[in-house]
């Protein structure tokens, strides 16, 4: 019986194209844009928004920041994630829409309102001819190279620190190949403590905000995970999978956070060799993921810690029945093929900032 522990996309439409991973080029480069310091924000336009050494600062009751067009190779997806220093009823709209082959705009797509107030929420049911919003991911029907953001930031003082945008090309994702990884990583681990989300009641889809809480606490910040569950929960979503609102939740708390796509499991050991435990979206059918705590999933968060002398991956999967059985290793192929194949190597980082 398949398991929903976390499914991250909205009822109201189709999840998106699965990724698969079979081809035997190399791996692509990174297509992320950060924008976080002065020079980023270079040409976008301020209205009610004073730059600071902080960032990006409303200096009245609500501020707007339009940016200038922004270039990226073809994509056909777009993920956008945030850090803003909010005041308790502070919000965050984030807004992007994308130039068409034809030239003109498509139009502007919202990724919903972020406040650490409980009425954050993502919005429903855009969808249209040139695409659609499944909760945190633009997809589109179309290949453009062209997009540019808007946010709107209420609450006196409220700063907007980092802007993250990641693109990606569908096809060109699935004609990738895992590289064989680093052996000079492996054999290490984080240290991270071990919280299942099935100890909760009602925590069986809270394993997003279960993997938030224990990477925070490894970086000092120790809230339980009913209180990040919480922290995170999205109205409109109906629960506490939003991938944007995860990050942008460590962002308020004051850390580095964004999402990105990584290339494979050597891309996420470099990670761990700078110290940041990544949370990765896998998803797996019955007998694909050996020792996995449930038979299958159509979405899951899980965190990895570091790999054991043979390169395997040492996961904390959530899913487990109890938090002494969270700590697992799983066979780093198949473990792959989960991540890779379902989301085409999404993962959270966080770092201090």
């Amino acid at each position: 019986m398949a398991s929903t522990i976390c499914n991250q996309q909205n009822d109201d439409v189709p999840p998106p194209k699965a990724f698969t991973v079979t081809s035997t080029v190399s791996p692509l480069p990174s297509r992320l844009l950060i924008h976080d310091t002065p020079a980023a924000w270079t040409g976008a336009q301020f209205n009610g928004v004073t730059q600071t050494p902080q960032g990006l600062t409303v200096d009245g009751p609500e501020g707007t920041i339009l940016s200038p067009t922004l270039t990226a190779l073809p994509f056909d997806q777009l993920l956008p994630s945030w850090n803003a220093t909010l005041t308790a009823h502070g919000t965050c709209t984030v807004d992007v829409r994308v130039r068409r082959t034809s030239g003109d705009w498509t139009r502007w797509w919202t990724f919903g309102t972020w406040t650490p107030s409980a009425e954050r929420t993502s919005l429903n049911h855009q969808q249209d001819e040139d695409g659609r919003v499944l909760t945190d991911t633009l997809s589109l029907q179309f290949h453009a190279e062209h997009f540019q953001y808007r946010v709107h930031l209420t609450g006196q003082d409220s700063t907007l620190r980092l802007l993250a945008f990641c693109t990606t090309d569908h096809a060109q994702q699935q004609a990738t190949v895992p590289r064989l990884g680093r052996p000079e990583h492996w054999g290490t681990e984080l240290a991270l403590p071990q919280r299942s989300q099935m100890v909760h009641e009602g925590g069986s889809g809270w394993c997003s905000p279960t993997c938030l809480s224990m990477v925070l606490h490894s970086l000092g910040t120790d809230h339980s995970v009913p209180e990040t569950a919480a922290a995170v929960f999205d109205q409109a979503y109906g629960g506490a999978g939003n991938w944007a609102f995860n990050v942008a939740h460590a962002g308020q708390l004051g850390y580095r956070a964004y999402l990105t796509r990584l290339l494979d499991l050597q891309a996420a050991e470099d990670e761990l060799a700078r110290g940041v435990a990544p949370i990765l979206s896998v998803a797996w059918q019955a007998g694909e993921l050996p020792g996995a705590p449930v038979t299958s999933s159509d979405g899951h968060l899980v965190v990895l810690r570091g790999f054991d002398s043979q390169g395997d991956p040492v996961i904390h999967d959530p899913a487990a029945s109890t938090d002494a059985e969270v700590r697992r290793v799983y066979p780093r192929q198949a473990f792959e093929q989960a991540w890779l194949g379902h989301s085409g190597g999404l993962a959270y980082l966080i770092s201090p900032a």
